[in-house]
């Protein structure tokens, strides 16, 4: 009894039961009206209560939900429900669930905003789970990479499962993203795994979802999965290979079967998904090891697209680094708007480990540093200027290995361009000294430079 009192305290603002005949025969309203049970009970409720309906719900037998009744100067909520046994009235029981309009009031104000922010979180989850990138952003005039486009172009068309390999930063991301943009699922939801920053034992939650109260510690209202997320669009698994073995058998069961169960569910969820997958390991190395399923792998890996690292692509450094320039004079006031020949050289030449995400961080921090117009090798991170010295050292600068295009006089001028360039370089852009280095007066250098082009903010 005591359990049941400790309930109707904590439920309700008030609370009166009758019985058939309108006599109080239990009584919570102590808090509202200072009146204690003891004093009301065996009396009629009318006498107690001002503008009471208990009485009439006795005799007619209908229930009055969420009705406005005026108590010692305020109107509350109050509900009458007929306790029926048999068919027949025995009693009947009094709520109060707020004891002002205003709460009521207030509650529907808070409804409503929770509402806006519902709508808003739907609005902004499509847009969340898009592709950023399409094709024509992944700049490249290197064949290997050209090719490889044309083969996610075709992968596009069709829905067969993708696996993109590559090493860190050479684009698997922008591959994925513009495989989905140029598919008919363009329209659908594109949401990305990152597999390595998943804990263990949340994959599961995380992929498939969960019932309310499916495990200690899970939401009361449950949680969709991003399989469910991505059903109609496109899921892109990146770091495939720090997926757990364990997983691996349940994400093979889902591409087969096409289905899923949320855990702690029955429900048989239907899904219509296409796999894009990607790793900067050698999975198939992972699977003759025994750390990766080869099941999973040869369905995962319908169509292959494999990127060169940036070392590979000499030829798209400069390009990249200039796109890059462009980038950031958005961002940057007096941005530098070129790079010098031996800038350009230190640039082409460097391995680039982190490919081009180590270039354009590298492109960055040139720009932030730089006050002129051209970035010059000195003023690319000490790592670079360290492997421009060891360039330096190994082979000293030979006209001959400039391009031989066009006349004598031409060519000339590209030589000895380079050589004031080189010169001022070494002097890290200081004029008066480099023309010391060259054995000419100063005034004659900057008529050179203007002569041959080069910019006067160097």
């Amino acid at each position: 009894m005591e359990i049941i009192d400790e309930f109707i305290e904590k439920a309700y603002e008030g609370l009166i039961i009758v019985d058939k005949d309108g006599f109080i025969i239990k009584f919570k309203y102590e808090k509202f009206l200072d009146v204690k049970e003891e004093e009301v009970m065996g009396k009629h409720v009318t006498e107690v209560i001002e503008n009471t309906r208990l009485h009439i719900v006795l005799k007619t037998g209908h229930p009055e939900i969420g009705d406005v009744q005026t108590i010692k100067g305020h109107n509350v909520i109050t509900s009458r429900i007929p306790i029926l046994r048999d068919g027949v009235v025995v009693g009947a029981v009094g709520t109060i669930l707020f004891k002002d309009v205003s709460e009521v009031k207030h509650m529907v104000e808070h409804l409503d905003q929770m509402k806006v922010h519902i709508k808003k979180y739907k609005q902004d989850l499509p847009r969340l789970n898009q592709a950023k990138y399409s094709f024509e952003q992944i700049l490249t005039n290197d064949p290997q990479m050209l090719m490889m486009i044309g083969i996610a172009k075709r992968a596009a068309e069709t829905n067969s499962s993708v696996y993109i390999e590559g090493r860190s930063g050479t684009g698997k991301e922008y591959f994925s993203h513009a495989i989905h943009e140029a598919s008919y699922r363009r329209y659908g939801p594109f949401v990305k795994i990152n597999c390595a920053g998943i804990p263990k034992d949340l994959f599961e939650s995380e992929l498939f979802g969960y019932e309310p109260g499916a495990f200690t510690g899970a939401s009361s209202h449950g949680k969709i999965g991003k399989f469910e997320l991505a059903n109609g669009g496109t899921i892109f698994l990146d770091e495939l290979s720090s997926m757990p073995y364990e997983m691996q058998a349940k994400l093979l069961r889902v591409i087969e079967e096409r289905e899923l169960e949320r855990i702690g569910g029955n429900e048989r969820i239907p899904l219509d998904i296409r796999f894009i997958s990607a790793s900067n390991e050698n999975l198939r190395e992972m699977v003759e090891n025994g750390r990766f399923r080869s099941d999973l792998y040869y369905r995962l890996n319908v169509v292959t697209i494999s990127l060169p690292p940036l070392a590979e692509r000499k030829r798209d450094v400069s390009m990249l680094a200039g796109h890059f320039l462009k980038l950031f004079a958005v961002d940057y006031p007096n941005c530098p708007t070129q790079f010098s020949r031996e800038a350009l050289h230190c640039l082409e030449q460097y391995q680039w480990p982190g490919n081009i995400r180590e270039l354009r961080n590298v492109i960055e921090s040139a720009v932030s540093l730089t006050n002129a117009k051209t970035i010059i090798a000195s003023s690319l991170p000490d790592y670079i200027s360290k492997f421009r010295q060891n360039l330096h050292q190994n082979s000293e600068f030979n006209p001959l290995s400039l391009p031989l295009e066009g006349d004598l006089k031409h060519m000339m001028q590209d030589v000895e361009r380079q050589i004031i360039l080189d010169a001022l370089d070494k002097c890290h852009g200081n004029r008066t000294e480099a023309a010391v280095m060259l054995g000419i007066h100063r005034t004659a250098l900057y008529k050179k430079m203007n002569k041959l082009g080069i910019d006067d903010d160097v």
